[in-house]
C-alpha cells in the first residue's frame, strides 16, 4: 500500500488512541505526508520539524482555516509572526523570565502541592491526575496570572472546553458548541478582572500584559484575551499533564525507585525525559507561504502543516533505537517539547519548575509509590496527550 493510500485511511480515533506507531511509519516511508482526516500535512522528522518551525518566511502561523482563531476568539500569539508576535511576547516575557520564575514560583506552588499531598498521604491510594497534577497546574497558573479567586474546577473545565476547540481540525459541530460556550464564559468572567487589574495592577502576569499592551483599555483587552486563553490551555497541558506522563513513565519502566532514593538529584532529568517521551502539546501548526519541498514532498502554496514536535522527540536518527522508551539515563540533549524558533514556548521555565516541585514532593511524601495493577494508566490524544487517569498506591 502506498504512503498516500494508507495516510488516506488514518482516522482521528487512531491518532487519539496512539499516534506514535503512525508517526514512526511516516518517518520511515513518508516523512511529510497529507492526512485527510485532519486536513494537515504531517511533518514527522526532527530536521524537517525544526526547519518548518524556524523559518516563518517559508512557513508562517496563519493556518487557514484554523481551529485556534475560533477557539481563542481572535488572533493569539500562536497564529501571528514577525512584529505582531514579538509585541505579544513582550507582554509575557517580563513575568516569565527564568530569574523571575525561580524567585517567585516556588513560594506560590509549594503550598498548593503540600496541601494536596496532605489530603491524600494517609489513604495509600489516589488518582494523581485529578487529585494532584491538574489541580497544581490550574491553581498555580491562576495565582501567577492574577486569577487566584477562581476555583480549580472552573479552570479545569475551561481548559477542557478550550482543548476541544483547539484540536477540532475535523470541524465537528458538537465540539464547536462546547468550545464556543467556554470562550464566551471566559470573556464574561475575565473582562471585569482585566478592567480591575488595569486600574489596580498587582504584579501578576495579566497586570504585566496590560501594562505593556498598546491602545485604550478596550483595545488592550481585545488584544490580550485570545493569548490569555492560549495560556489557560497550555499552562495546564505542559506542567500538569507532562508531570502525569513523567510519573507514569517512571513507574511503568521500573525507574521510580531511583527517583525515590534521590528525588532532589534526579527530578530534573526525570522531567526532561518525560517531556521528550510524551510531549504534552504535540503539534505546531504552520502554513506554506510559497511552493516548497520538505521531506521529499512538494508542498503547494497555502498547505497547512502539522509540525509534530512529538514525533521529532521520537526520531530514531536523533534519539537512537530506544527512542520510544522512557529512559532516565538517556544522554542529555535538547528536546522539542516546547517547540522551535520564534514560537518557542514563553512559559517553558514556569512549566518545568512546577513539574519539578510536584514530582519531587510526591516521591518524598509517598513511600513505595507504584501503579495500581488493577487500574493501569491509559493515554489519549495526538495534539494534546496525557494519561486519562493515573491510579497509584503507596505505603501509608
Amino acid at each position: 500500500m502506498s504512503a498516500a493510500t494508507w495516510a488516506d485511511e488514518i482516522t482521528v480515533e487512531e491518532l487519539e488512541a496512539d499516534p506514535y506507531p503512525i508517526y514512526a511509519r511516516m518517518r520511515r516511508e513518508a516523512p511529510v505526508c497529507f492526512v485527510p482526516a485532519v486536513g494537515l500535512w504531517f511533518v514527522t522528522r526532527w530536521a524537517d520539524v525544526e526547519h518548518a518551525a524556524s523559518h516563518p518566511e517559508l512557513y508562517d502561523s496563519r493556518v487557514t482555516p484554523s481551529p485556534l482563531d475560533r477557539t481563542m476568539g481572535g488572533e493569539s500569539i500562536l497564529v501571528v509572526d514577525g512584529e505582531p508576535q514579538r509585541r505579544l511576547r513582550a507582554m509575557l516575557d517580563p513575568s516569565l523570565r527564568p530569574r523571575v520564575v525561580e524567585a517567585t514560583t516556588p513560594e506560590q506552588i509549594e503550598p498548593i502541592v503540600r496541601d494536596l499531598l496532605d489530603g491524600i498521604a494517609d489513604r495509600g491510594e489516589a488518582e494523581l491526575m485529578s487529585e494532584l497534577f491538574e489541580p497544581v497546574s490550574v491553581l498555580g497558573l491562576g495565582r501567577v496570572l492574577g486569577l487566584g479567586h477562581l476555583e480549580g474546577d472552573t479552570l479545569r473545565r475551561w481548559f477542557r472546553g478550550l482543548a476541544v476547540g483547539a484540536t477540532n481540525f475535523e470541524d465537528d459541530a458538537a465540539k464547536w458548541a462546547v468550545s464556543d460556550a467556554t470562550g464566551a464564559e471566559i470573556d464574561c468572567e475575565l473582562g471585569p478582572v482585566l478592567e480591575r487589574l488595569a486600574a489596580e495592577p498587582d504584579g501578576s502576569t495579566i497586570a504585566t500584559m496590560l501594562r505593556h499592551a498598546e491602545g485604550e483599555l478596550d483595545e488592550k483587552i481585545a488584544t490580550i484575551l485570545p493569548t490569555l486563553k492560549v495560556i489557560l490551555l497550555g499552562g495546564m497541558q505542559e506542567p500538569g499533564h507532562a508531570a502525569g506522563s513523567t510519573v507514569a513513565g517512571l513507574l511503568e519502566s521500573g525507574q521510580a525507585e531511583a527517583v525515590a532514593a534521590d528525588p532532589a538529584g534526579l527530578v530534573k532529568d526525570a522531567v526532561e525525559e518525560g517531556l521528550r517521551w510524551i510531549s504534552p502539546i504535540g503539534t505546531q501548526t504552520r502554513r506554506s507561504v510559497r511552493e516548497s519541498e520538505l521531506g521529499g514532498a512538494r508542498l503547494p502554496v497555502g498547505a497547512n502543516l502539522g509540525v509534530l514536535v512529538s514525533s521529532a522527540n521520537r526520531d530514531e536518527t536523533v534519539w537512537g533505537p530506544t527512542a520510544d522508551a522512557f529512559d532516565l539515563q538517556r544522554p542529555k540533549r535538547n528536546h522539542a517539547a516546547f517547540g522551535f524558533g520564534p514560537h518557542f514556548c514563553s512559559g517553558h521555565h514556569f512549566a518545568r519548575v512546577q513539574m519539578r516541585i510536584a514530582i519531587q514532593r510526591l516521591f518524598e511524601r509517598l513511600p513505595g509509590l507504584r501503579l495500581d495493577p488493577e487500574r493501569p494508566p491509559v493515554f489519549r490524544g495526538w495534539e494534546f496527550r496525557a494519561p486519562l487517569h493515573l491510579h497509584v498506591r503507596w505505603h501509608a
